[in-house]
């Protein structure tokens, strides 16, 4: 609602956000956010005019924040925000709000989610009457124009399905996201479905009651979520078909003039990046004001009614030779493309990049790390100190032992042909000898003389048998890199050396490293690749289900490009790696018996 006052939600509860979205649908306008820090850098801006803060936030807890945004909360003006934003608080579960001093900061009321949402609304109303008149907003010319362009091109498409490409393709470029999607509903029946030829187009009509794209249609009112499946109303099926639900989330109706929603616009961006803002929505919020008339009633009932039949094509004589021979013409050019063009299959699993050259270093006993000696980038020697764990207990015994030694060998000393006390000494000295072997098995030294290169540990940290506790390289011009990849064990028969290898990363668009298949394993279970390959640090680091077959590959470059930026590969970096099995034309892959 461009215009409309805008509250600010800072509450890491999705219940509540989908409540209180509820309640002030069609009103006002809702930022939420779930961290402090969204929340402060919200504040700092000087737009906020209302905001509700929560119990407890993703990274601090609602007492925190109000201490925080003080300067921007209380009765004291600031150059920003020379007019306090009007404060509320919200309750948990267990019906408790933040703690706050009224004096400090003025708490307008303080929320329960069991209210009657109409009180709810009158107090929020009641608040925005209390703030100044919202100044006139200027619009952005650049905004306007790029609005019209688009909303120019979308008009100017005869078909439906163009038309929603055409504004997939404006939402992208407006709000920078990842995908984008156009709904097309019709209110009657109560039905929405994809208006694209996308993955999800060919998707069953879903009803309009469900989903944050109902609650966007039937609340005619725009939805911005941070993490789509940590709403309450999010229904894959409905909202991102394919997606992991992680994705960022931004939806905006489309109305026309009688008010009635006719189609929806949805935003999507990757979790790696920043969640959508009030102004990403305002543009949403433009672009659907523009073009409202393209997405009419007239038009979505053409689109339902597509699949009815209709008369008999009535083609003129004359015309009959020039369409076989063009007929003939579009067969032969079809069929000379099936045969030039190539289809490669390739074999896809998730991959991690690996340190060569270092050697790792582990406790070989459970026990709590009482001091580190070394640090990353320092220069060791062969034997030198780098970690000890606790042996306080361990110390004691070796000390006990040694005293005891010296007080058989004493004994030992004055009755030298005595067999009792002969064999009493040679029991206390394997005793003594076992218990230094204890003490020393909780210092860990260098092997080798060399560079310290990674410090998985900090003291204080519990660390059990096998983990490991540092690296270390001996020749730096040795190290290397590597990439492990885990292919589904399926594919193994298909696999050999010196097969293309491709590694990208899922947050780095267009950024990839090219390598090839050097060695591969046999098929094994995901438990036990996990095992060999990954260990301990890393075993739960990626998903894997069923066989699988592990490739590896050296990686020539330590750095990637992606955006025009150069990144550094680190040890433990997840991507996903595809291999180029084989190659056949279009031909062979439509008829299997030519090949």
């Amino acid at each position: 609602m461009l215009g409309a006052d805008q509250l600010l939600l800072a509450d890491a509860d999705p219940d509540a956000r989908v409540w209180l979205r509820g309640v002030v649908a069609g009103r006002f306008g809702l930022d939420e956010v779930d961290t402090g820090a969204a929340a402060l850098e919200r504040l700092a801006a000087g737009d906020t005019r209302i905001v509700i803060v929560g119990r407890r936030l993703a990274d601090m807890a609602g007492e925190e924040l109000l201490a925080r945004a003080a300067p921007y909360l209380s009765e004291r003006r600031t150059p920003t925000a020379p007019v306090a934003p009007v404060t509320f608080l919200l309750a948990d579960r267990t019906g408790e709000t933040p703690e706050v001093d009224d004096r400090e900061i003025p708490v307008f009321y303080r929320l329960v989610r069991g209210m009657d949402p109409k009180r709810v609304g009158e107090l929020v109303a009641q608040a925005a009457a209390r703030l100044p008149p919202l100044p006139p907003r200027d619009p952005d010319p650049a905004l306007a124009a790029l609005v019209a362009e688009h909303a120019q091109v979308i008009g100017a498409q005869a078909e439906p399905d163009a038309a929603a490409r055409t504004a997939i393709a404006a939402v992208i470029q407006l709000v920078g996201a990842d995908r984008a999607r156009c709904l097309y509903c019709d209110e009657e029946s109560g039905l929405i479905w994809s208006g694209a030829e996308a993955p999800d187009a060919d998707a069953a009509d879903a009803p309009v009651s469900s989903g944050l794209a109902g609650f966007a249609v039937r609340a005619v009112a725009g939805v911005v979520v941070p993490h789509a499946a940590d709403d309450a109303l999010y229904r894959a099926a409905i909202d991102n078909p394919g997606g992991t639900g992680r994705e960022r989330l931004a939806a905006q109706p489309v109305a026309g003039p009688d008010g009635h929603v006719h189609a929806l616009l949805i935003a999507l961006r990757d979790e790696t990046r920043p969640p959508f803002s009030r102004g990403d929505l305002d543009k949403l919020e433009a672009l659907a004001s523009a073009p409202s008339d393209i997405f009419r009633q007239e038009a979505i009932m053409h689109l339902m009614r597509r699949g009815q039949r209709g008369d008999v094509v009535r083609v003129h004589p004359g015309w009959i030779r020039a369409a076989y021979w063009l007929v003939l013409a579009a067969l032969s050019a079809a069929l000379i493309y099936a045969a030039l063009a190539h289809v490669h299959q390739y074999a896809e699993g998730a991959a991690v990049v690996r340190f060569t050259g270092r050697s790792e270093l582990i406790a070989h006993e459970a026990g709590t790390i009482a001091s580190l000696d070394a640090a990353r980038g320092q220069k060791v020697e062969r034997g030198q100190v780098l970690a000890r764990l606790h042996d306080l207990e361990q110390v004691g015994q070796l000390k006990a032992l040694e005293t005891e030694f010296e007080s058989k060998l004493v004994a030992y000393l004055q009755s030298p042909a005595d067999p009792a006390v002969k064999q009493a000494l040679g029991q206390i000295r394997s005793q003594r000898d076992s218990a230094r072997l204890g003490v020393e098995s909780r210092t860990i030294r260098a092997p080798h003389a060399g560079v310290v290169k990674e410090v998985l540990v900090r003291d204080g940290q519990r660390v059990e048998p096998g983990t490991v506790v540092l690296s270390i390289v001996q020749d730096q011009a040795a190290e290397g890199l590597k990439v492990i990849a885990f292919l589904p064990g399926g594919e193994r028969p298909r696999l050999r050396a010196h097969q293309a290898l491709r590694l990208t990363f899922p947050g780095y668009r267009g950024a990839h490293l090219d390598s090839e298949v050097r060695a591969i394993s046999d098929v094994l279970g995901a438990a036990e690749a996990r095992v060999r390959f990954l260990g301990d640090r890393l075993g739960d680091s990626l998903p894997l289900t069923g066989t699988v077959v592990v490739v590896e590959a050296r990686l020539a470059s330590p750095a990637f490009e992606a955006d025009g930026e150069t990144f550094q590969l680190h040890d433990g970096m997840i991507g996903l790696a595809e291999v180029r099995m084989q190659s056949r034309s279009l031909l062979e892959s439509l008829i299997p018996g030519l090949h």
